[in-house]
């Protein structure tokens, strides 16, 4: 309790605002918790047109983010942020090989790969605007991304990159008739 006093007295000036919204959020919602009977929102509450058949249906949303990953390269490693710590990074022949240890996607998923900075002659983000390029082989079965980044002059180069892993949803590819 004397954390909370004190962190009351340091902050409640700078935070007024921010504690003056979050309790009336709360209090909005305790009030539908408490106050409204189970069942008493149904269609006839509902704004028309609030909710579609394509809102309900599983089959309208096209594809999904299975899984994403921003890999900076500082240099001499690795820093990874990702949706799951399954991930690993590991340098393999002329680039680098991204793998979900524990995950596989299914056949039809692809693997969308943004550099993040462009190469300049001896390093990335260089002075020049387009000196080098990433290549990328992705083999869902196995939850391997291969990338490959090269230099202007050839030589590889480890490139900061962003992964989105995206697969079509279930029924997505059916033809409506």
């Amino acid at each position: 309790m004397p954390r909370i006093l004190n962190h009351l007295r340091a902050n409640l000036r700078a935070n007024l605002v921010a504690y003056i919204a979050l309790f009336v959020a709360l209090g909005g919602t305790s009030y539908a918790a408490f106050s409204l009977p189970p069942g008493s929102v149904g269609g006839r509450q509902l704004k028309n047109q609030a909710v579609t058949a394509a809102k309900l249906n599983p089959t309208s949303i096209a594809a999904s983010v299975r899984a994403w990953a921003m890999l900076t390269w500082t240099g001499d490693q690795w820093r990874m942020q990702a949706s799951s710590r399954d991930l690993h990074v590991a340098t393999a022949g002329v680039g680098e090989v991204v793998s979900w240890r524990h995950t596989r996607f299914a056949s039809n998923c692809m693997a969308s790969v943004t550099p993040q900075r462009n190469f300049g002659p001896g390093s990335p983000g260089g002075p020049h605007t387009l000196d080098g390029y990433v290549s990328t082989f992705f083999d869902p079965h196995q939850g391997q991304l291969q990338i490959d980044g090269v230099a202007a002059d050839g030589a590889h180069q480890a490139q900061s990159v962003a992964v989105l892993i995206v697969c079509p949803s279930p029924g997505s590819q059916k033809v409506s008739r």
